[in-house]
Parts: structure tokens; C-alpha cells; sequence
């Protein structure tokens, strides 16, 4: 999908459980100037949409085939892509899907190109799926179309994904030079233009670890030659410029100057053009001469951006080659010379180590390690595909500098500071109306879910374990399980994020994967010493069949010191909530296994939902801790809000697992979030502790209802802090009561966070036109809303005047012409959200406010 979602005006169905889709969909940052597709102008650019036919328990055991086919049908009728890409999965290639054959009946039938992916994950790496694409598009697209028209300058861009923008730098400058991009693979590419890439006069190779293959192979076939190039530095454009012409040239007979129409005179006057002018527009940052970069990314990237340093006159004290090839090794040496510092180890502990010992200035690396420099307060640019800003062609090497110079001085500013800082809505009580059904999604017997709501288990469960100390969560299934939940975890979070997989290959699919798993949990045991291992089944360790309990026997006789929890999370069935429910309630296996424990009047524990923020933990401890209770929360994510210093490989700051042992002494439990009713009921069954579910903590009715039960808990008037809070909610409610009246809001968010809503928002006067699940929910029958249903962000119509949700809601407000507010999972293109409280009087109050300033702004 990284090389083929680019193409912006075709749909990309991926044939398996939610995982797959919900945890990549938006995630890379391939720009397009393509938009939607002209015959469906309502609709986002399709290489921001997500499809998935969300396969089920039931699919896997009876077939999907007749699944996928409608899917491809409604897709066709929604956003009348240009052809159609499915993909299959894991769970579809175990299962036997034969996905060739539906592509073809559903194509005759829809009337549009239906292609099939085979590539499910545990095929192999990433690059093996790079290269699988550059087959499916040699099979099925190239070779297929002709262009309107043709020039002797025509040129295909291959492997250029237009990340942040690069190719838009890049083209102005061809263009100048009398050169014309026929096709683009992929980056800021239509469907068509692929089509006819076979008439280009020359491929040039922009990430060769990707897509050589299809170099090579329209080298054979249509006898066009190819040359690799990188487009970033001043030297490596001035490199692909001059191999531009002179592949030209050779190729279409040309002399140099002659009937080229002086293409040769052309590109040398653009590289002098943009030479001359570079050294005025980087004078602002001569400062980076002779700084020191550690530099860690891959691919064309690993040995060009060596060279764009270099440009700006930073000296590479070391280079991480773990995902370079031999080929990018030998130019990195070229560049360097024979003794380059080439690092083969780069785990965090060891990166950190080459930039202490080596005297660096800066880390150049992926977003992965973003939170690694964070936290370590060391100057950081994001090279990879999440970043955020272009660095190809000349214009680019101007925005590296420009990047890299405010981090410099950011860090160098904040050296001084290194040290430590010297009256409506329904009861809780109310009973459930039975009768109130969530309705069924209108979509759903079709078969599609398109921009996906819906989340998988093993990402809530994988949550829930970043809220335990030292923990090490472990993902038992293809290396894309975990690689695609850690990103998104990370974006949501802004912090590094503990998750480790097991990696299951297709020998481990054919052969068994028990021993796989064993050695990586061994290996994480062995370097890292954690409290607690959480191994999550996913969907294809759960389908395939494992029985990891044997290698949990022997784990735990070989590490008594260490716990381990098996916690089941197909992702074919459930979701975010469900998967952190699962884990919470797999945690208390935990309680009372300490000896001795000691009963307490004061101690209450605290099963905190899904929903909360970090910063809600925070706050929720100290209203209790205010009470003069000694609360246990389980999960703690306070850790996640940015306060946590220094990297881990294991799950810091979080509920101590001595901590969970003790919550057999307390002497009530507090639930916040009807998630969290069977994990409170647990620990009554277990140990006889009575509870109490909050549906939410956030409004004046239910906070009024939280503050009453902590004064009968501890005997303790409710303290004057909160009382003011109180008043000052109630003032904020009057202040803004009129933007709010009669005001229709819609809700896209888990269920949880779904009822806390629906009561904030009716207390407010507003009304809940629509609330959307990303699946069915007994929490449903609580939300305080005209409609209930399950579905997903493109099924989303109607006239609202708010949309809350997450990130990947933002085209979907565009599209309703509404304002959002962000909010929920993920949530990662504001700033501060894990530092929001969102709970209590305080935190509502803010929520208030925030809302109203957005109705506000659309008054004025």
C-alpha cells in the first residue's frame, strides 16, 4: 500500500479484520493535486480514504468471497474510483480467499479495472510488499494506455511517493530544464498516467530498494533504460540532472545540444541558476557548519541525505544501516570513504550511546525515534514518511536547513532548563432502557466499511499495557501488526511507545509459531526484565489455531520473577474498547497474588476507561488522593501527558504490578466507563468488593455524583478546591448557554466517550442528533442521542453544527461542511490533547469552552 495508495483517484480495499485498515489508513504523507475524482467531487482523494470489509468471526468460518465482491460493488457506487485495488491479508490468505477470481466478476460487473494484491503479511518484510506492487502494477496497469501525446524528454519518476510535497520542488525544476514527468510511480499520480508509462523515454529510479524491479523489467519489455537518482542535496540534484541528460541523450540518439533543442545548454543553465542562488538563501544558516549529525533512515534516503548534510556542511559521525542494502552501503561509502561510520545496532539504547560518545549535535532519523531525542532533549528532523515538510530539490535543502537550525537552537535555549523546575441529563442509577436498540448500520449488509471508525482489540489492549509499569506488551502475529499500531500509537500519544511482535513469517504460519514466540518473549525477558509480559493474540494467531499456553508454562517456570498474561485479542471481532477491557481484566488476574496484603478502609481502587486522557488520570488521582483515599488505578496512563523523561524499552510509569496485587485489600472499586463494569465485577466475585460504574466523570451531574461518592467513602466533606471549581463550571455553562442552544451535534467515538459526550453536550442544551460507533455496543441504550447506530465516518450525513471525533474525521467535517472537534482516538493533528483535562468540573468546563469558542468563531 505504501507504493500503490498513492494513486489518488483509485480505492484500496484491504480484505481482512479492522487491524489492517485501521491502524494505516491516513498514515503516510503522500501529498496529491489529483482531489477527488471529478465524478464524485463530494468525496476526499481516495489516498486519504480507508476501505475494509472488517472480516468477522462468521466470515472466516464460512468465506468471505461474496463479502468482498459486494464490497467492491458499493465502493464502485460510492466514490467511483478509477480501478479498484484489493489486498488481501493475513486472515484472507490463511483462509484461502481466492480474491483473483472475485476481482475479476465484480470488475465485469462494476465496469472498472478490479485488480488483486496478493500480499498478505506474513509473506515477508515491507520491501518484499514494495516489490509485489511493482509486479501488480507491471501485470495489470503499465503498458495498458497510451499518453494523448509524446516529447523525446518524457520521463517516468519511479519510487517517488511525494512525501510532504518533495516531487512538487522537484518538477519546477525539471520542467525549466525542457524535461516532462509522463508517470509517476507514485507520488501525486493518476491511475491513467500509469497506464501509458511504457512510452517514456527513461525510469528514473528515485528508492531503488522499493521498485528496481520494475525498472528492470520495463527495461526488458519495452527497451526503456533506467538510472538511480536521489533528489536530495544540492550535489545529488546536480547528479540526477546531468545522468538525466545523458541517459537522454544516448538514448535518443542525440549529440549533446543538437536536435535535443539544446537540452544539454538547458540543464547546466538550471544547475547554475539554482547554485548561484542557494548560498544568499542559506547564509542565515552558516551557524550548522561543523556540526555533528547522527543520521538513521533508509533506502535512498540512508546514503542521499549523507550527501545533503554534507551540503550544509554537518559532518556524519554515524550512519544506521539496519535498514539500508548493500547497495546503499557501498554509496555511503562512496560518499564517506572507505571507513564510514556504518552502525548496524541502532536500538534506541544504542543510538543514544554513538551521539554521547561521537559529540553529535543532532539525530536524523524516522518518527519512531522522535520521542527517543524528546525525551533526551537532543536536536531531532523527521526524514520519513510521516514528516510533515519537503526536503527534495534545491528549495528542499533550504527547508532541511531551516528545520534542523530550530531545533538546534530550541535545544541549545532550553539547556538552562535541563534541571528540575526550581442540570439536566439522566442519574447514573437511571435505569437502562432495554428497548433502545443501536441501529443497525445502513452500510453494513453491504459489506464495506469506508474510512473506518472501528479500531482492533490488540491496539486497546496494547493501550491499556503502556498503563502498567514495566511492562512489555508483545503482539503475536505478522510484523505489520505491530509496526502499523506502534506508529499510530505514537502519533496519538507524542511518546515512545513499548510494543514488541513476534514476527510470524510463513514458515511460522506452516510450521508452527510456538518457538517464535517463546524466543522473542525469552529475549525481551532476558535484556529488559520486565514485571509483566502481555502477549495479544491477533487475528492470524488466533485463526491459524496457536496454543500459546504451553510456552506460557514454560516461560513462567523459567522467569518466576516475571508475570505473563495471555490476553486474547482476534481482531476479527470487538474493538479498541474491548481490547482494553480484555487486558484490564487479564491484569487482575494479578490481584491478590502479593503476599502478605493488608485490608484498608482507605484504599478504593480505580478501573479507568479507554477514554480518559492522560492528564484525566492526573486529575483523578489527585480528587481522591484529596479525600485522604489511597486510590489504585488501573490502567495509569498518566505518564503518557509529556512528563516522562528519559526512553525505555518497557512500559514506564504506570500502575505497578505490587499495586495490582494489593487491590484485593481495598474497599471499593470505582469504575469509570461501562467498559469497565465486568473488570469491577471481577474483583466483587473474586474478593467480595463492591463497586460502582460512572458512565462518565466529565458534566455537572455526573462529577456532582463523583464528589458525593468520595465524601461517603472517606467521611470527608467535599474540599472547598472543588467547590469553586463547581461554581466556576456553572458560571462558564451560563456564559456560553446561548451557542449551545438547540445547537446538533453528531458523535463519532468510541462508546465510552460516546455517553460522556451525549451528557456534557445535553446539559448544554445542544442535541445529539447522531452518534456513530464503530460497532454495536451495550453502551449504546446510555447515549443521550436522537439516532444510535454503528458505522463508519463516510456513512456519516446530514446537517450537523459539530462533529466530535477523531483525526481521521477531518475530510469527513470538510465534507459535511461542519465544524470538529477533536477528540477521542486518534487524535494527532492538534497539539496537547494528552495534556487535556477533560474530566471533573475543571475538565468540563474546558470542553465547554473550547466548544463554544468554535461556534463562536462561526458566528463571527
Amino acid at each position: 500500500m505504501i507504493v500503490l495508495q498513492p494513486i489518488a483517484d483509485t480505492a484500496h480495499i484491504v480484505h481482512g479484520p479492522i487491524a489492517c485498515c485501521g491502524n494505516s489508513w491516513e498514515g503516510r504523507g503522500s501529498l496529491s493535486n489529483v482531489g477527488a475524482n471529478c465524478d464524485a467531487p463530494e468525496t476526499s482523494p481516495l489516498h486519504k480514504m480507508g476501505f475494509t470489509t472488517d472480516l468477522n468471526e462468521m466470515d472466516i468460518i464460512y468465506g468471505a468471497e461474496e463479502k468482498l465482491y459486494k464490497a467492491i460493488l458499493q465502493t464502485c457506487r460510492a466514490v467511483r474510483p478509477k480501478a479498484v485495488f484489493v489486498y488481501s491479508t493475513c486472515v484472507s490468505g490463511l483462509t484461502g480467499e481466492d480474491i483473483d477470481a472475485v476481482c475479476r466478476k465484480a470488475g465485469t460487473e462494476a465496469g472498472v479495472r478490479v485488480i488483486p494484491v496478493n500480499a498478505p503479511g506474513f509473506t515477508g518484510p515491507k520491501n518484499l510488499g514494495n516489490r509485489i506492487a511493482g509486479e501488480v502494477l507491471l501485470d495489470h496497469v503499465i503498458g495498458t494506455g497510451e499518453p494523448p501525446f509524446r516529447t523525446e524528454c518524457d520521463i517516468n519518476l519511479i519510487g517517488e511517493y511525494n512525501i510532504a510535497g518533495d516531487l512538487w520542488l522537484v518538477e519546477p525544476v525539471l520542467k525549466a530544464a525542457g524535461i516532462r514527468v509522463l508517470s509517476r510511480l507514485t507520488g501525486d499520480s493518476t491511475f491513467e498516467e500509469i497506464t501509458y508509462a511504457h512510452r517514456a523515454k527513461l525510469n528514473l529510479v528515485v528508492c531503488g530498494r522499493a521498485l528496481i524491479n520494475v525498472a528492470r523489467e520495463m527495461d526488458r519489455r519495452y527497451g526503456i533504460p533506467y538510472a538511480e537518482v536521489s533528489f536530495f542535496g544540492k550535489t545529488e540534484m546536480a547528479k540526477a540532472l546531468r545522468a538525466i541528460k545523458d541517459r537522454l541523450s544516448r538514448s535518443s540518439g542525440f549529440n549533446g545540444s543538437n536536435s535535443s533543442g539544446g537540452l544539454s545548454e538547458r540543464i547546466e543553465a538550471v544547475i547554475a541558476r539554482e547554485e548561484e542562488r542557494l548560498p544568499a538563501r542559506l547564509k542565515a544558516y552558516e551557524h550548522l557548519r561543523g556540526k555533528r549529525a547522527v543520521l538513521y533512515t533508509g533506502g535512498v534516503k540512508s546514503w542521499s541525505f549523507i550527501s545533503a548534510l554534507l551540503d550544509l556542511g554537518i559532518e556524519v559521525v554515524a550512519v544506521g544501516t539496519k535498514k539500508s542494502t548493500f547497495e546503499d552501503e557501498e554509496k555511503m561509502k562512496a560518499i564517506l570513504g572507505p571507513d564510514a561510520p556504518l552502525v548496524e545496532d541502532v536500538t534506541p539504547k544504542n543510538l543514544l550511546r554513538l551521539f554521547r560518545e561521537k559529540g553529535a549535535d543532532m539525530l536524523i532519523a524516522g518518527g519512531r525515534n522522535q520521542y527517543l531525542a524528546v525525551k533526551e532533549g537532543i536536536p531531532f528532523v523527521d526524514v520519513n514518511q510521516e514528516r510533515h515538510t519537503a526536503y527534495a530539490g534545491y528549495a528542499g535543502l533550504i527547508n532541511l536547513a531551516e528545520d534542523i537550525s530550530n531545533s538546534v537552537k530550541f535545544y541549545g535555549g532550553q539547556a538552562a532548563f535541563s534541571g528540575q523546575p526550581s442540570a439536566c441529563g439522566r442519574k447514573n442509577n437511571a435505569p437502562i432502557d432495554k428497548d433502545k436498540k443501536t441501529e443497525s448500520h445502513e452500510l453494513k449488509a453491504e459489506s464495506c466499511l469506508i474510512n473506518p471508525l472501528k479500531h482492533s482489540q490488540v491496539l486497546g489492549a496494547a493501550i491499556a499495557f503502556q498503563g502498567v509499569h514495566n511492562a512489555a506488551p508483545v503482539i503475536h502475529g505478522a510484523q505489520g501488526c505491530n509496526f502499523l499500531a506502534k506508529v499510530l500509537l505514537t502519533k496519538h500519544f507524542r511518546e515512545p511507545i513499548s510494543l514488541v511482535s513476534t514476527k510470524l513469517f510463513t514458515e511460522d504460519v506452516v510450521m508452527g509459531s510456538g518457538e517464535n514466540a517463546g524466543r522473542t518473549i525469552e529475549g525481551i525477558v532476558e535484556k529488559n526484565r520486565p514485571d509483566v509480559v502481555g502477549v495479544l493474540t491477533t487475528g492470524l494467531s488466533e485463526v491459524k489455531g496457536d496454543d500459546i499456553s504451553d510456552v506460557m508454562r514454560e516461560l513462567m517456570l523459567k522467569n518466576p520473577e516475571t508475570r505473563f498474561l495471555h490476553v486474547s485479542t482476534p481482531d476479527y471481532e470487538g474493538g479498541l474498547e474491548s481490547g482494553y477491557a480484555a487486558a484490564v481484566e487479564g491484569l487482575l488476574g494479578i490481584a491478590g497474588s502479593g503476599l502478605p496484603w493488608r485490608p484498608s478502609d482507605f484504599q478504593v481502587n480505580v478501573l479507568a476507561g479507554s477514554h480518559l486522557t492522560p492528564a484525566d488520570f492526573t486529575e483523578l488521582r489527585e480528587m481522591i488522593e484529596s479525600f485522604g483515599l489511597h486510590p489504585l488505578i488501573l490502567p495509569d496512563l498518566s505518564a503518557l501527558d509529556g512528563s516522562r523523561q528519559g526512553f525505555s524499552p518497557l512500559a514506564v510509569g504506570g500502575t505497578p504490578v505490587a499495586d495490582i496485587a494489593e487491590m484485593r485489600g481495598s474497599r471499593f472499586t470505582i469504575a469509570v466507563g461501562l467498559s469497565m463494569e465486568k473488570a469491577a465485577m471481577k474483583l466483587k466475585e473474586r474478593f467480595g468488593i463492591k463497586y460502582k460504574v460512572f458512565e462518565g466523570l466529565a458534566g455537572l451531574e455526573d462529577t456532582d455524583e463523583f464528589m458525593e461518592t468520595l465524601e461517603a467513602l472517606s467521611g470527608r466533606k467535599i474540599p472547598e478546591k472543588y467547590r469553586r471549581q463547581r461554581r466556576m463550571l456553572i458560571d462558564g455553562m451560563r456564559d456560553t448557554h446561548l451557542l449551545y442552544g438547540k445547537k446538533r451535534a453528531c458523535l463519532a467515538l468510541e462508546p465510552d466517550l460516546s455517553v460522556q459526550f451525549s451528557k456534557v453536550l445535553s446539559e448544554m442544551g445542544a442535541v445529539v442528533s447522531l452518534s456513530v460507533l464503530p460497532d454495536s455496543a451495550p453502551s449504546a441504550a446510555r447515549i443521550l442521542a436522537d439516532r444510535v447506530r454503528a458505522g463508519d465516518l463516510f456513512s456519516i450525513e446530514g446537517e450537523f453544527d459539530i462533529l466530535v471525533s477523531g483525526s481521521h474525521a477531518v475530510d469527513t467535517a470538510a465534507r459535511l461542511k461542519t465544524c470538529l472537534y477533536q477528540a477521542g482516538f486518534p487524535v494527532y493533528k492538534i497539539f496537547g490533547n494528552t495534556a487535556r483535562v477533560t474530566i471533573a468540573y475543571r475538565g468540563t468546563l474546558a470542553t465547554v469552552n473550547e466548544i463554544a469558542n468554535i461556534f463562536v468563531s462561526e458566528v463571527h
